[in-house]
């Protein structure tokens, strides 16, 4: 990878600024530590970086989707005012004799902003560029879905989670296969996606709930006529039987996750490894295992814990405090871990996980996040207190008391019940090699 620099034996990913867009973007390179000494995972960590770098030193150069999004408005918009005879000019017919033929032609403020708009266009830009602009315009072109995802998730959903704002992003990158355009959001293709999709009821479920959100708000900002037929009324759609129930994952077994870190150690892929240990001794969620760093580490009560993400999952996940075992201690150097972009580390160690376990002849069942229900699987048996183990992998109380009236269990009691756990799964992990 020619991005990567080395420094004092860690590498660096960089990216110089062309000197066109340094006054934008304000600076003259991208730099940042992957944390890494070798060069492979260095390679890793650093992907996702220089991807977002490019893309940004080419938005800076140009932005389309604000030339398209101001045309698909002014036609959607135009749509509107013809509908309702809201005209901005009219011009009647006259026959030879001087009389109204009764023809007339109206035009509308948008169609009369749009010419405006155009012939600016038609000078700024090459003439492939115009044609395609003109196009969308005149409808040989449709708006394509996705113009107004981050828009809409920006009005939609700004108090939520950013795990709850990349569902809904995910969710209309999906529905694109189904309705490419606007225009293609209809109830034909509705019931197409939703015959052809085989995953299970609820995940459907799910994202229809997000496109059904998205086409209200395209509709509401006048991106779709007001007369337009919603297709994602929930009382006309009937789901087929099918799409499956949602199956839970299943747990690995320990030989399983002994097995599964071995063949990431013999790959030399030291990122996953590092992931399977944190989830394995933590039971932490693939999403808050990428996020963990060196500033995790926090010191409480004299106990060193590491500190999930703030906006993990739920409210229950959501800066839990985990003691930090020694084994994990002992496999884990958590001081030179960079901070990283979580979502993208995680989605690349995911797929790197997935494929492992395929090869090594686990179904579809058996996820990442499997290994936090062999964690979870091992509190039990080593007999820590379902509210205590609820405390550390972060899940909801299931009693009212415990629920909404306590304040969770201390960090000595978690340290306690972590050395339980730490002595069992190394008495398990023994029992492998034996």
């Amino acid at each position: 990878m020619s991005n990567l620099v080395k420094r004092k034996g860690v590498y660096y990913a960089e990216v110089r600024v062309p000197p066109d867009v340094r006054n934008i973007i304000g600076k003259a390179v991208f730099r940042r530590s992957t944390g890494c000494r070798d060069k492979r995972n260095a390679e890793l960590e650093a992907a996702p970086w220089v991807s977002e770098w490019w893309k940004l030193i080419k938005a800076s150069r140009a932005n389309p989707e604000e030339v398209t999004e101001r045309i698909a408005s002014l036609k959607a918009l135009n749509t509107q005012q013809q509908e309702d005879r809201e005209y901005a000019a009219i011009e009647h017919e006259y026959g030879a004799d001087g009389q109204r033929t009764g023809r007339s032609v109206g035009w509308t403020d948008a169609e009369l902003a749009m010419e405006d708009y155009l012939w600016d266009l038609q000078n700024k830009l090459s003439p492939s560029e115009y044609q395609y602009y003109e196009s969308i315009y005149t409808g040989r072109r449709g708006v394509p879905i996705g113009l107004f995802a981050s828009a809409w998730v920006e009005d939609e959903y700004a108090t939520n989670t950013p795990r709850t704002q990349q569902e809904a992003h995910t969710a209309i990158k999906h529905a694109a296969k189904y309705f490419p355009t606007i225009n293609d959001l209809t109830v034909s293709n509705r019931q197409k996606w939703l015959k052809e999709d085989s995953r299970a009821k609820s995940t459907v479920q799910k994202e229809l709930g997000y496109v059904r959100s998205y086409w209200l708000w395209l509709r509401n900002n006048q991106h779709i006529g007001q007369s337009k037929r919603n297709p994602f009324l929930k009382d006309d759609i009937k789901w087929p039987k099918k799409l499956k129930e949602k199956q839970s994952w299943l747990p690995f077994d320990v030989p399983e996750v002994v097995a599964l870190r071995s063949a990431a150690v013999d790959k030399g892929d030291l990122v996953l490894t590092r992931f399977i240990d944190i989830a394995l001794y933590t039971g932490m969620r693939l999403s808050e295992v990428a996020q963990v760093s060196r500033d995790s580490l926090e010191d409480i009560n004299g106990i060193q814990c590491l500190r999930v993400r703030d906006d993990a999952k739920t409210a229950a996940s959501s800066s839990r405090l985990v003691p930090l075992v020694s084994t994990l201690a002992s496999r884990v150097d958590f001081s030179s871990i960079a901070p990283a972009d979580a979502d993208d580390a995680g989605q690349a160690v995911g797929k790197r996980f997935g494929r492992l376990k395929t090869s090594l002849g686990h179904g579809k069942l058996k996820v990442f996040h499997s290994i936090r229900k062999t964690a979870t699987t091992i509190f039990e048996q080593a007999g820590v207190p379902e509210g205590i183990t609820a405390d550390i992998v972060g899940h909801e109380k299931a009693t009212i008391t415990y629920g909404l009236y306590s304040g969770g269990t201390s960090i000595e009691q978690r340290k306690e019940a972590m050395e339980s756990f730490e002595a069992l799964m190394l008495q398990r992990e023994a029992e492998v090699s034996a």
